[in-house]
């Protein structure tokens, strides 16, 4: 559903100044409009199990990000939620995760910082 609003967003809001794209292709992952404030606020430092140290932002939306696999709630980061990879719908690059609970907000996603930019089309890919 949310992937249908990206692609009407693509043709005619591409280039607004709270755009989100992905640094490795330069695909619209999200926007600012749509950030997220949980807890302490929008971002945060977490380490997963293998020592990977990610800055992550929160999103109420990420049309540019497509969800992979089936979710879980095995080491999860935010009690109350299962998570699954999301990863660029452009070069499949990995971006973040999507988180899913039966707590508010339902579904959100966690956007590494260093996976973002404010420029389209500067992509390495």
């Amino acid at each position: 559903m949310l992937k249908h609003a990206a692609e009407a967003d693509e043709d005619t809001e591409t280039k607004t100044d709270d755009a989100l794209y992905c640094a490795a292709c330069g695909q619209l992952l999200t926007r600012t409009r749509w950030a997220l404030v949980m807890g302490e606020g929008h971002e945060r430092v977490f380490i997963n199990p293998g020592g990977h140290v990610f800055r992550i932002a929160y999103f109420i939306e990420a049309p540019g990000a497509l969800q992979v696999g089936p979710a879980t709630d095995e080491h999860t980061w935010f009690p109350g939620y299962a998570w699954k990879l999301v990863l660029c719908s452009g070069c499949k690059t990995h971006v973040g995760w999507c988180f899913e609970g039966d707590i508010a907000p339902r579904i959100f996603f966690g956007l590494i910082k260093t996976a973002l930019t404010q420029s389209p089309g500067h992509g390495q890919g």
